[in-house]
Parts: structure tokens; sequence; C-alpha cells
């Protein structure tokens, strides 16, 4: 019995064990802020519309986070404004010129609005070509999980042993 309640004890020590490890290895946050950028109409017909980064990292002394934004007006297209989504600064500019510098505090997205939109009309992304996969899931969840398993089964064994 003895014998058994210390290996019970042992396996509750090492879960323990690794989620403090997990805890303090695990990444804290994002690296970058995404920028995307779009326009409408989607088609293109009355101007387009890129940004001069992708991503911004965070907290990178050596980078100044800005991103210009530039939208060209097409045939008789007319530039009127931006829209944009996320917390950002403006550095120079308005949303009513067609170049336009942030400062991105989160992950950004923006539009470039031409005249003769329609409002039923999607705005064209660049698509995500990151190399990174997104965050699904929280390791210290899984190993909690199985300290709490390995705890129910050294319950359910001390309990047999007694009977």
């Amino acid at each position: 019995m003895k014998r058994m309640i210390s290996v019970v004890l042992a396996l509750v020590m090492i879960f323990a064990l690794a989620a403090t490890v997990a805890a303090k290895s695990s990444p804290v946050g994002k690296d970058f802020y995404d920028i995307g950028v779009s326009y409408k109409p989607a088609d293109g017909s009355l101007g387009t519309a890129s940004g001069d980064k992708d991503k911004v990292k965070i907290s990178d002394p050596d980078e100044d986070g800005n991103v210009t934004l530039t939208a060209v007006k097409k045939g008789d297209g007319s530039f009127e404004k931006w829209i944009i989504d996320g917390d950002y600064d403006i550095v120079s500019g308005s949303l009513t010129d067609s170049v336009i510098v942030i400062k991105p505090k989160s992950d950004i997205k923006a539009v470039a609005q031409f005249a003769g939109a329609t409002p039923d009309q999607k705005p064209t992304e660049k698509p995500n070509d990151s190399q990174t996969s997104p965050k699904t899931g929280d390791p210290m969840l899984i190993i909690l999980g199985l300290a709490i398993l390995a705890l129910g089964a050294g319950a359910f064994a001390v309990k047999k042993i007694k009977e």
C-alpha cells in the first residue's frame, strides 16, 4: 500500500513539475502585428491599394514600426477615404489622404474606399502567407488535465487497496 501511494505521489509531483516548466517556457503574446490592405470596389476598377509592410515587429527598438498605406486611383475613380480597423496612431496624413503613415498598436485591416464602390462588394485582401501556424491550445491546460487524471487514478487505486 505504501508503495502504491508513493507511486501516485511521484506521478503528481512529475505532472506538477511539468506544469511549472511549461508555464515558464510558453510565449506571451505575439511577436508581430499583421497588416492587411484591401480596396473597394474589390475588382480594382476604380483603384488599388497597398502597404509597405505585411507585418510589424512588436517592441523592436531598431524598427520604427510605421506603415505607409498608399491608394492609387484608376480610370475615372477617385479616392475617398481609408477605413482602418484596429488600434493605431496616425504619424502623417489623414484618413482622406491617398498616402498615410500609421503606427500600429494591434493587427490592422485597412480598406481604401474609392468613389463609385457599392457597399455589397467585399474587399480583396492579400492571402496570409505567414510561415507560422496559429496558436491552437494552451499546453498548461493539457498538463493540468493530466495531473487531475493522475490524482483521480491515485484516489481510485487507494480506494481499491483499502477494500
